[in-house]
Protein backbone atom coordinates (compact mmCIF):
# COMPACT_ATOMS: atom_id res chain seq x y z
CA UNK A 1 0.00 0.00 0.00
CA UNK A 2 2.58 2.42 0.73
CA UNK A 3 4.48 1.79 -2.34
CA UNK A 4 0.97 2.69 -4.51
CA UNK A 5 1.08 5.65 -2.20
CA UNK A 6 4.71 6.80 -3.37
CA UNK A 7 4.04 6.11 -7.26
CA UNK A 8 0.68 8.26 -7.03
CA UNK A 9 2.85 10.94 -5.08
CA UNK A 10 5.49 10.50 -7.79
CA UNK A 11 3.23 10.83 -10.79
CA UNK A 12 0.69 13.36 -9.04
CA UNK A 13 4.09 15.81 -8.77
CA UNK A 14 5.61 15.07 -12.37
CA UNK A 15 2.00 15.76 -13.84
CA UNK A 16 1.76 18.81 -11.80
CA UNK A 17 4.68 19.72 -12.85
CA UNK A 18 4.30 19.08 -16.57
CA UNK A 19 0.94 21.04 -16.56
CA UNK A 20 2.66 24.62 -15.72
CA UNK A 21 1.83 27.39 -18.13
CA UNK A 22 5.18 28.68 -18.15
CA UNK A 23 8.64 27.11 -17.66
CA UNK A 24 12.61 27.57 -17.98
CA UNK A 25 13.07 27.04 -21.95
CA UNK A 26 9.26 27.62 -22.56
CA UNK A 27 9.09 30.07 -25.81
CA UNK A 28 5.95 32.26 -26.37
CA UNK A 29 5.09 34.72 -29.19
CA UNK A 30 2.86 36.77 -29.14
CA UNK A 31 0.61 39.68 -31.60
CA UNK A 32 -1.56 42.21 -29.45
CA UNK A 33 -2.99 45.70 -29.74
CA UNK A 34 -3.54 48.08 -27.32
CA UNK A 35 -5.16 51.68 -26.79
CA UNK A 36 -2.82 54.32 -24.83
CA UNK A 37 -3.97 57.59 -23.33
CA UNK A 38 -0.82 59.68 -22.32
CA UNK A 39 -0.20 63.84 -21.21
CA UNK A 40 3.10 65.20 -22.50
CA UNK A 41 5.24 67.96 -21.37
CA UNK A 42 6.98 69.85 -24.39
CA UNK A 43 9.57 72.42 -24.06
CA UNK A 44 10.84 73.90 -27.20
CA UNK A 45 14.90 75.28 -26.99
CA UNK A 46 13.57 78.71 -28.17
CA UNK A 47 11.22 78.98 -25.78
CA UNK A 48 11.01 79.70 -22.22
CA UNK A 49 8.48 78.01 -21.38
CA UNK A 50 6.76 74.48 -21.78
CA UNK A 51 3.23 73.21 -22.90
CA UNK A 52 1.32 70.40 -21.45
CA UNK A 53 -0.91 68.35 -23.90
CA UNK A 54 -3.14 64.77 -24.07
CA UNK A 55 -2.50 62.50 -26.63
CA UNK A 56 -4.18 59.20 -27.47
CA UNK A 57 -2.60 56.64 -29.77
CA UNK A 58 -3.37 52.87 -31.68
CA UNK A 59 -0.57 50.36 -31.26
CA UNK A 60 0.30 46.67 -32.50
CA UNK A 61 3.29 44.68 -30.86
CA UNK A 62 4.85 41.85 -31.59
CA UNK A 63 6.55 39.57 -28.67
CA UNK A 64 8.55 37.05 -28.06
CA UNK A 65 9.78 35.78 -24.67
CA UNK A 66 11.72 32.91 -23.21
CA UNK A 67 12.13 31.26 -19.88
CA UNK A 68 15.36 31.85 -18.37
CA UNK A 69 13.89 30.45 -14.87
CA UNK A 70 10.76 28.57 -14.37
CA UNK A 71 9.23 32.27 -13.12
CA UNK A 72 11.54 34.74 -15.32
CA UNK A 73 11.30 35.56 -18.64
CA UNK A 74 13.09 37.30 -21.10
CA UNK A 75 12.65 38.48 -24.28
CA UNK A 76 12.06 41.54 -27.02
CA UNK A 77 9.09 43.57 -28.00
CA UNK A 78 8.83 45.55 -31.31
CA UNK A 79 5.85 48.14 -31.49
CA UNK A 80 4.16 50.72 -34.03
CA UNK A 81 2.09 53.50 -32.61
CA UNK A 82 -0.21 55.63 -34.80
CA UNK A 83 -1.43 59.00 -32.75
CA UNK A 84 -4.70 60.44 -33.20
CA UNK A 85 -4.90 63.66 -34.59
CA UNK A 86 -7.42 66.22 -35.94
CA UNK A 87 -7.34 67.83 -39.16
CA UNK A 88 -6.43 72.09 -38.67
CA UNK A 89 -9.41 74.30 -39.09
CA UNK A 90 -7.57 76.84 -41.20
CA UNK A 91 -5.79 74.29 -43.76
CA UNK A 92 -7.49 70.87 -42.92
CA UNK A 93 -4.73 69.19 -43.21
CA UNK A 94 -4.00 66.59 -40.75
CA UNK A 95 -1.21 65.90 -39.03
CA UNK A 96 0.61 62.27 -39.05
CA UNK A 97 2.46 60.91 -35.53
CA UNK A 98 3.53 58.02 -35.87
CA UNK A 99 6.53 55.65 -33.27
CA UNK A 100 8.10 52.80 -33.40
CA UNK A 101 9.70 51.09 -30.34
CA UNK A 102 12.14 48.26 -29.72
CA UNK A 103 12.51 47.23 -26.15
CA UNK A 104 13.77 44.50 -24.01
CA UNK A 105 11.02 42.64 -21.60
CA UNK A 106 11.59 40.89 -18.47
CA UNK A 107 8.63 39.31 -16.79
CA UNK A 108 7.77 37.50 -13.94
CA UNK A 109 5.34 35.00 -14.08
CA UNK A 110 3.83 34.74 -10.45
CA UNK A 111 1.53 32.32 -10.62
CA UNK A 112 1.47 29.37 -13.10
CA UNK A 113 -1.46 27.28 -13.63
CA UNK A 114 -2.30 24.62 -16.65
CA UNK A 115 -4.21 26.98 -18.33
CA UNK A 116 -3.50 30.58 -16.19
CA UNK A 117 -0.40 32.55 -16.62
CA UNK A 118 -0.43 36.12 -14.49
CA UNK A 119 2.85 38.05 -14.68
CA UNK A 120 4.26 41.28 -13.90
CA UNK A 121 6.91 43.09 -16.04
CA UNK A 122 8.74 46.11 -16.94
CA UNK A 123 10.10 47.00 -20.80
CA UNK A 124 13.18 49.13 -21.22
CA UNK A 125 14.13 50.23 -24.51
CA UNK A 126 14.50 52.86 -27.21
CA UNK A 127 11.32 54.81 -29.56
CA UNK A 128 11.36 56.81 -32.64
CA UNK A 129 8.80 59.52 -33.21
CA UNK A 130 8.07 61.03 -36.57
CA UNK A 131 5.71 64.09 -36.67
CA UNK A 132 4.46 64.99 -39.95
CA UNK A 133 2.29 68.19 -40.62
CA UNK A 134 2.20 69.97 -43.90
CA UNK A 135 0.80 73.15 -43.87
CA UNK A 136 0.81 73.92 -40.38
CA UNK A 137 3.21 75.84 -38.16
CA UNK A 138 4.75 72.67 -36.71
CA UNK A 139 5.86 70.97 -40.08
CA UNK A 140 7.92 68.17 -38.67
CA UNK A 141 9.30 66.99 -35.39
CA UNK A 142 11.63 63.74 -35.94
CA UNK A 143 13.55 61.77 -33.18
CA UNK A 144 13.72 59.31 -30.27
CA UNK A 145 14.75 58.52 -26.55
CA UNK A 146 14.22 56.32 -23.89
CA UNK A 147 11.45 54.34 -23.19
CA UNK A 148 10.09 51.65 -20.45
CA UNK A 149 6.53 50.72 -19.50
CA UNK A 150 5.48 48.68 -16.21
CA UNK A 151 2.70 45.92 -16.83
CA UNK A 152 0.26 43.20 -15.60
CA UNK A 153 -0.79 40.86 -18.06
CA UNK A 154 -2.68 37.38 -17.44
CA UNK A 155 -2.66 35.08 -20.18
CA UNK A 156 -5.27 32.08 -20.68
CA UNK A 157 -4.55 29.45 -22.68
CA UNK A 158 -7.29 27.27 -24.41
CA UNK A 159 -4.89 24.29 -25.10
CA UNK A 160 -1.48 23.39 -24.33
CA UNK A 161 -0.47 25.58 -27.01
CA UNK A 162 -2.51 28.64 -28.01
CA UNK A 163 -4.11 31.51 -25.60
CA UNK A 164 -4.81 34.94 -25.36
CA UNK A 165 -4.20 37.67 -22.92
CA UNK A 166 -5.29 40.97 -21.52
CA UNK A 167 -2.56 43.60 -21.56
CA UNK A 168 -2.47 46.83 -18.62
CA UNK A 169 0.25 48.85 -18.02
CA UNK A 170 2.15 52.37 -17.72
CA UNK A 171 4.49 53.86 -20.21
CA UNK A 172 6.75 56.43 -20.57
CA UNK A 173 8.51 58.21 -23.34
CA UNK A 174 11.52 61.04 -23.22
CA UNK A 175 12.35 62.28 -26.62
CA UNK A 176 15.18 64.58 -26.58
CA UNK A 177 16.60 66.87 -29.11
CA UNK A 178 14.12 66.21 -31.62
CA UNK A 179 14.73 68.03 -34.94
CA UNK A 180 11.67 70.66 -35.28
CA UNK A 181 10.98 72.78 -37.78
CA UNK A 182 8.31 75.99 -37.87
CA UNK A 183 7.03 76.48 -40.84
CA UNK A 184 5.85 80.15 -40.46
CA UNK A 185 9.06 81.33 -39.16
CA UNK A 186 10.83 78.72 -41.61
CA UNK A 187 12.79 78.24 -38.32
CA UNK A 188 14.49 74.84 -37.15
CA UNK A 189 14.57 74.16 -33.76
CA UNK A 190 14.70 71.81 -30.90
CA UNK A 191 11.98 69.85 -29.23
CA UNK A 192 11.65 67.91 -26.02
CA UNK A 193 8.98 65.84 -25.32
CA UNK A 194 8.36 63.77 -22.11
CA UNK A 195 5.70 62.02 -20.63
CA UNK A 196 3.46 58.49 -20.31
CA UNK A 197 0.18 57.33 -19.69
CA UNK A 198 -1.81 54.11 -19.74
CA UNK A 199 -1.78 51.49 -22.11
CA UNK A 200 -4.78 49.15 -22.21
CA UNK A 201 -5.11 45.92 -25.15
CA UNK A 202 -5.69 42.40 -25.92
CA UNK A 203 -3.66 39.92 -28.11
CA UNK A 204 -2.95 35.94 -28.86
CA UNK A 205 -0.11 33.76 -27.74
CA UNK A 206 1.25 30.79 -28.59
CA UNK A 207 4.24 28.32 -26.18
CA UNK A 208 6.38 25.70 -27.62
Amino acid sequence: MKKVIVILSVLCTINAVAQKSFEKKTNVISFGADLGVYNYVSKVASNPTSSSSRAANKMLHFNYERGVLNWLGIGAKLQLSDYFTEKDSVTHTKPSVKAIDGTVIINAHFLRTKRIDMLLGCNVGYSNMNWEARDQAISSAKGGGLTYDFHLQPRFYFGDHIGMFVNLSYINYAYRNMDFKNTYTNALDILDLTGGGVNFGFGFQAKF
